[in-house]
Parts: structure tokens; sequence; C-alpha cells
């Protein structure tokens, strides 16, 4: 739902809520335009379509909220407790503000708050908001691992289900945690760019013994965007603390530390300013006309797992290694087609968890039993698909 239909939601559900505890006094207390206002769920009503139009009723709906709000709290101060007017509070201190006038502003969608703390649906207060490229949806999402053992039905191994905010990559040493504890760590994981960096190709390996192998992200610079030369170019000697670029040129300082947010190794590199001034590839280099081309690499752990991670895939047997992986889409598709993977139908994480589990268990029944009926002969495939269903 949009803002709009959120806040009327969360107003509705609150009075709903608020009516059930105490009917009696919410048909005294309530305003009578509240019970036309909010009889019908805010998708079925009809919005008004101009922004200034949207803006005013947003308003109103705030008033509204701030009203019932200080009802509850001059007159039925134990009902402040109730689930749905605990979440009006928490939505109505995101998308308004009211000054110190008592007048009730809309707030622009620029100063709301981040979606990952943001209350999205009054009925599902885990549900989240994210965008993926164009696709933008409300819930949460799956994380599907799979075999893919040539000659054997490829089966679902693994579910993860997060809400809709979390990155995948933050999702790796999650999914190998559970992995290892149902015994099912495959040696080699084949994974999606968002799941994979360099840190977790080193602890992948070193935790669990797997070789976690996928592209990793493009180099943001806009030296690899425009063609340019680009830090893979540069050749690195560890030993001697030094870098050399394309040109010959060698490095003139080094210095190794540790990122405050994530705590991970980098190392800063620069070269010697008069070097770059006359150098003919200048313009595929640097943009500056006074400093020196500058290099930020992680550190030689990270380094060394990034290129050799990128050498097998540039590699043919790297890359026929990784068109396995494909299957992985397609278990999705017939998930979304024949299951429910897209369609949460409970509310919360952990029931809409247990859905995408009874979803993936129904797929690893129908391949475990297309797989028999390939091997078995044809007499007695009948009977062995009915042993097994029942």
């Amino acid at each position: 739902m949009n803002r709009l239909e959120l806040v009327t939601g969360t107003m509705r559900a609150a009075l709903n809520e608020v009516a059930t505890s105490a009917p009696e006094w919410v048909t005294k207390a309530a305003l009578p335009e509240w019970f036309t206002r909010y009889a019908t769920r805010a998708e079925q009503s009809r919005m008004p379509r101009t922004d200034p139009a949207r803006e005013d009723y947003a308003r109103q709906v705030g008033k509204d909220g701030f009203h019932l709000l200080k009802l509850l709290i001059d007159q039925q101060p134990t009902l402040l407790k109730l689930k749905k007017v605990a979440i009006l509070e928490r939505v109505w201190q995101r998308h308004y503000t009211r000054h110190e006038d008592g007048e009730v502003y809309w707030r622009p969608t620029a100063e709301l708050s981040k979606a990952a703390t943001a209350i999205e649906s009054p009925y599902d207060t885990e549900a989240r908001f994210s965008t993926k490229r164009d696709l933008f949806w409300t819930g949460y999402k799956v994380h599907l691992s799979e075999t893919c053992d040539e000659h054997l039905p490829h089966i679902i191994t693994n579910v993860q289900t997060t809400v809709a905010t979390t990155q995948d990559v933050a999702c790796t040493d999650d999914i190998h945690k559970q992995m290892q504890k149902n015994n099912l760590l495959p040696s080699r994981h084949l994974v999606d760019t968002g799941y994979v960096n360099a840190q977790l190709v080193v602890e992948s390996s070193r935790k669990y013994g797997i070789e976690l192998f996928g592209p990793m992200r493009l180099n943001p610079s806009w030296q690899a965007r425009e063609g340019g030369i680009e830090a893979t170019q540069f050749q690195i000697d560890w030993d001697n603390r030094q870098a050399q670029c394309p040109m010959g040129k060698q490095s003139v300082y080094w210095h190794e530390y540790q990122t405050r947010e994530y705590s991970r190794p980098v190392v800063k590199i620069r070269f010697k300013p008069q070097d770059c001034a006359v150098c003919f590839s200048r313009k595929q280099c640097v943009r500056s006309k006074k400093a020196g081309r500058s290099l930020q690499i992680p550190g030689r752990q990270l380094y060394e797992a990034l290129e050799q991670t990128r050498r097998k895939l540039a590699s043919s047997e790297g890359r026929n290694e990784y068109r396995k992986r494909a299957g992985i889409e397609g278990t999705i598709s017939q998930g979304v087609r024949r299951g429910t993977l897209r369609r949460s139908r409970y509310q919360g994480l952990e029931k809409t968890h247990l859905q995408e589990v009874a979803t993936a268990t129904a797929i690893n029944i129908v391949r475990a039993v297309n797989y028999l009926n390939m091997e078995l002969p044809a007499k007695t495939r009948v009977s062995r698909f009915a042993r097994l269903a029942n």
C-alpha cells in the first residue's frame, strides 16, 4: 500500500481494536465523520487523485490520529497499550510532524526515516518496503540453495527468509551456518554477485571449508566505467609494500589501516605527482591536475582471494562450472509460478518462512518423483509413485 493507504488503514485498524475493547466509549467519543471515513478498507475507498487533494486528505487523517491519541491519553490511558494503537503512534511519528501551534503537517518523502525500520502495514509490522532495479514490493525475501550434481535431481537444501530490506550479502554467512547445522554444506557454493565479496570468500573457506564462487561486483571507479586504467592493471608487490603502474612507475606511499565501519583491512597507495604529470596515459588514469594517481585496495588476503576468484571465473573451466548456477533461476521461477514464493498467505516472518519451506518441499517431492520415473521400468512407475505420494 502507498503512504496514504497506510495511514488511513492504520487509523482504521486502531479504531477497530479500540472499538473491540471499549465499544461504548468509542460510540460516544468518536467524531461522526470517522464512521464514514474509515468504514471501509483504504484500498477499497476512492482516494483523491490530485497531489494537493491527497495532501489535504493525509493531513486530515493525521489530525484524526492525533485527536484519537489525545482522547485515549485523557480518558482511556489503558487502551494505549493495545497493539494497533502502538502501531498508530509509530506510523504517525514517521509520516507526520506537528508544530507548536498544533497544526499537523504531512512529511515529504525525502524526510522519512529509513525503510529498514518503517512499518508498511498495520497488520504485518515485520513486512518492509524494498526495491531492486525496476521491481518494488512490501514483504520479505526468500533465498534458496539447491544441489547441482549431474545425473541426480536438483534438491533444495536450504530456505532462508529475511525482511525485504536485508541485503543479499548479509545472508551468505547465515545460509552457511544453517547448512552446516543440517550437515548439508557443499564443497563449492555457486552464488550470484549479490552474495559474494572478498571477505566472504576468505571466511567461507576458513570457517566452513567452502569455496564460495561467483562474479564479484564491478569496480565503481570512473576508470573502470570509461575504459581507463583501473586498479586491477597495477602490479602489487606485497612483500616490498609497493605498486607499479602499467607505465612502469613505482608508488611512493603505502599505508595499511582498518576501516572504521566494517573493520576491514585496506591499503592506500599513492604515486608521485611529477611522474603522473608527464605520463602520456594521464587522461585514462587520473583527472586531478596536481595530484598523482592513488589506489585503495583491500588487504593482502582479501585482494588475493578476489583476484583468484576473478581468474577462475574468467577461465573456460570456471565459466562452464558457473553455468550450473542457472538452474536455481529455474527453481525460483517454478516456486513463483507453481507455488507462492511471491505471495505470502500469512502475516509475519516466521509464518512466511514456514510457507516457503512447504513450497520448497513440494518442489523437492515433484523432482524426486520425476527422477524415479525416469530411472524405473515403465511397469513399476505408477506403483512406486503411489507409495511415495502416500
